[in-house]
């Protein structure tokens, strides 16, 4: 083969080994320029327009219901159970007997006493007579009248440790709980039963010292239950603390709250609400919109399909909403929804609610 033909084949092979590096080059670095690109999703958002308004402030506060009457009835004289008339969950009434230890002591006691002041009270009476016709001593007659009101005294003292013999309900309302039974030797002050009124109940809260002055006696406030959902109810202000707790600096205060049905039961929780005040020029965003960070509270504002954050201040906080006092302006589209992994500069797409 000629040297011409040679460079001639060796031009074509330069070529194609060429356009063969090119094509590997295009092929290998086509996927490595696309596996390189990030695609920015944008998150999806609810947001509500802020516009400043005078707003109620609400003070929401936790209490406990707890019963109006809640006595436990103790013994007041020793001696023997010989009858128990009611038990666990009866209604009882108000001096209704509950039980009865045994009085047959103080039975036969009275008997003699009654007789022994029979007959002082008859001799006594024969020296009223003689006394008007001037025939006993002044002082044979003072000690005639004092024996009769000594036997008398005696007599009324036996009868009331008769009485204390019997357990009485000090109140209309149910038997929770029996402590004793039939048989059983109580000594003045063992615990017999626990009768609690329910018709009534206390809602019982603490006052914070700045809304101390937002609640009065007689004012009727709302309340729920957290048992008892979508439900208000509603009670009259019965006790406001004129001294601070000072373990809390709180002032004690109670809701008084009929419940004749006995819907409600102590021991239930409940939150308190009542108006603190107006807020002026604020605006009020659901409590999820706010979010803490490194001591200061942050929104996330949409603004041209991005959200930036903002520093904003806290006048009041409730259960539900946020008060903001400075840190939005009219109009702003701040993000309630969907603003717990955002950062700032991110890009959103806001949702409809």
């Amino acid at each position: 083969m000629s040297k011409k033909k040679m460079s001639k084949w060796g031009l074509y092979g330069a070529v194609s080994l060429l356009l063969l590096g090119i094509v590997v080059l295009l092929v290998v670095k086509k996927p490595r320029e696309k596996e390189g690109v990030v695609k920015e999703v944008p998150v999806g958002v609810l947001v509500q327009r802020v516009h400043p308004t005078n707003v109620v402030e609400v003070v929401d506060l936790p209490a406990m219901l707890r019963a109006r009457v809640d006595a436990t009835l103790s013994a007041e004289k020793a001696g023997r159970v010989v009858n128990i008339l009611v038990d666990q969950g009866d209604v009882v009434k108000k001096g209704e007997v509950l039980l009865q230890i045994d009085d047959r002591t103080e039975q036969a006691l009275l008997k003699q006493v009654k007789i022994a002041a029979r007959d002082t009270q008859k001799n006594f009476e024969r020296f009223k007579g003689l006394k008007k016709a001037g025939a006993v001593a002044d002082s044979e007659y003072d000690q005639v009248e004092k024996a009769a009101v000594v036997a008398e005294a005696r007599m009324e003292e036996v009868k009331v440790a008769i009485e204390k013999c019997q357990v009485r309900s000090p109140e209309n309302g149910v038997v929770n709980d029996r402590f004793v039974e039939v048989g059983e030797y109580v000594l003045p002050g063992t615990p017999l039963f626990q009768v609690v009124d329910v018709s009534m109940l206390k809602v019982e809260m603490q006052i914070p010292e700045k809304d101390i002055f937002a609640i009065h006696r007689g004012e009727r406030i709302s309340f729920g239950v957290e048992s008892v959902l979508n439900h208000s109810f509603t009670g009259v202000v019965s006790f406001v603390a004129v001294q601070a707790d000072p373990e809390n600096n709180a002032f004690r205060a109670e809701l008084l709250v009929r419940n004749e049905a006995h819907f409600l039961r102590p021991g239930m929780i409940a939150r308190v609400h009542f108006a603190r005040g107006i807020r002026k020029e604020v605006f009020s965003l659901p409590v999820s919109a706010v979010l803490p960070s490194k001591g200061d509270h942050i929104v996330y504002v949409v603004e041209h399909g991005r959200v930036i954050r903002r520093n904003v201040k806290i006048a009041s906080l409730t259960r539900w909403y946020a008060l903001i006092s400075s840190g939005l302006v009219e109009g702003d589209l701040v993000v309630v929804e969907g603003n717990r992994t955002l950062s700032d500069g991110q890009r959103v797409e806001v949702l409809k609610p």
